[in-house]
């Protein structure tokens, strides 16, 4: 077959090496997978410094547009953000129309059989008018479909022969909302590189560093940093040698996608990070956005807890595996239900215990008692008491490690996600 992906508009894809961001991985893990057997495009914006079209060793061709005004789209999504209009501008066909645009005049050459599209339902029209006969697919990372207008969702649906998501929970989602489309939406997970993301050697045991916790992902307020911040006093009560680091980026996802997600009370509570009038709004989601968060999140720490905490910042998808190899364990206290979970798999093939909200696509990933430990979203006691009873336990801590390691291998295999996607390809 002759695949075509589609990376999202601000996912710049590399021809070689490791990639930026988890759409970004899981495109490049697929593609490079299925590149095997098959004639394999990624079609991707231009970052500086790429040329328009290379192959590297993995054998997937990468071609790229410059047809892409990142800046004018964030600038248009934040300001109906915050003037609160409906729908969110990331749902018009007008988002990122230029480069769906260019992308579609690159497939009308070339004739793929399969057009798989990360994220975009409404890119979905025109890669049907450029490929009448092409099998379409859409690849969905999250819940916000079921949020959107079922109408103009529905209709772009139609026009693709299959959906695939990163979990049950988002499939089971997306098949009750549109219940006409059911049978063509599908499961075919996330994984991780096993070989990159693995446990310490017994020689390098003895020189970790003891009750070391890690949060990886978005510093974003639906992550459920400032609910961390808050438990780890706790645990410092009681584990006073322990250290939090927190990598990541800092910033506010944006208030458009929050707002969809509001009816869910633990959602609704972030309200105070986004501002409630415009002119609070314009200060907290502009003037502060990169900065208020976690000047918020340390000012009301001790000074005693700030000192065992340090925000990193991001780190390269290489720096990744030496930081969790020098945890003791994992936290995600998302209060938003994650689709998904990628620093949960990563975490748990690199041997570490993990602990998470109970919600999303989390319950899917962290076996309770075995992996790890699920607590309720927002609950600081519980989630405190569990890091505790994991930190004071190392025979338990452990066992998870060793038990996590064993879960990444027999479920999270990148081959098998690929396996599942070929089989939507071809029936």
């Amino acid at each position: 077959m002759r695949i075509a992906f589609i990376s999202q508009p601000r996912d710049a894809i590399e021809a070689e090496g490791t990639q930026n961001g988890s759409v970004a991985i899981v495109t490049w893990e697929l593609a490079r997978r299925l590149a095997q057997r098959h004639d394999v495009t990624v079609h991707a914006p231009r970052a500086r410094g790429q040329v328009e079209e290379e192959r590297g060793n993995e054998n997937v061709r990468v071609r790229r547009t410059s047809r892409v005004f990142r800046r004018s789209h964030k600038v248009m999504d934040l300001g109906t953000g915050l003037l609160g209009l409906s729908p969110p501008y990331f749902a018009w066909s007008a988002f990122f129309h230029e480069y769906a645009a260019a992308v579609a005049a690159q497939l009308a050459r070339d004739s793929p059989d399969v057009i798989h599209i990360q994220v975009y339902s409404q890119f979905i029209p025109a890669m049907r008018r450029a490929v009448p006969k092409a099998r379409i697919v859409l690849h969905t990372h999250d819940e916000l479909l079921t949020r959107l207008d079922p109408r103009i969702v529905d209709r772009r649906l139609a026009l693709a022969d299959a959906v695939v998501t990163c979990s049950e929970f988002v499939t089971r989602r997306l098949q009750a909302r549109f219940p006409r489309r059911a049978a063509r939406i599908h499961t075919i997970g996330n994984g991780v590189d096993t070989e990159r993301f693995h446990p310490v050697g017994a020689a390098q045991v003895v020189a970790l560093p003891r009750h070391q916790v890690l949060f990886v992902g978005r510093v974003s307020p639906e992550k459920g940093v400032h609910v961390l911040a808050r438990a780890f006093e706790a645990v410092l009560a009681q584990v006073p040698d322990a250290f939090l680091t927190v990598i990541g980026s800092a910033g506010l996802l944006p208030y458009n996608q929050i707002r969809l997600l509001e009816s869910d009370p633990h959602v609704a509570s972030l309200r105070e990070f986004y501002g409630s009038g415009l002119l609070q709004r314009i200060r907290k989601q502009v003037l502060e956005a990169r900065h208020g968060y976690v000047d918020a999140i340390c000012s009301s720490m001790s000074p005693q807890t700030r000192a065992r905490v340090e925000f990193r910042g991001p780190s390269s998808h290489e720096e990744l595996p030496a930081l969790y190899q020098g945890a003791s364990l994992l936290v995600a206290p998302s209060l938003c239900e994650e689709p998904f979970g990628l620093p949960l798999a990563e975490a748990m093939a690199s041997g570490l215990p993990v602990i998470a909200s109970r919600a999303g696509g989390m319950c899917g990933i962290v076996e309770e008692g075995r992996t790890g430990r699920l607590v309720e979203r927002g609950d600081v006691r519980a989630l405190a008491e569990a890091m505790i009873s994991l930190l004071r336990d190392p025979q338990t801590l452990a066992g998870m490690g060793r038990a996590s390691r064993e879960a990444a291998e027999t479920r999270f295999g990148w081959t098998a996600a690929a396996e599942r996607l070929e089989n939507v390809y071809q029936h």
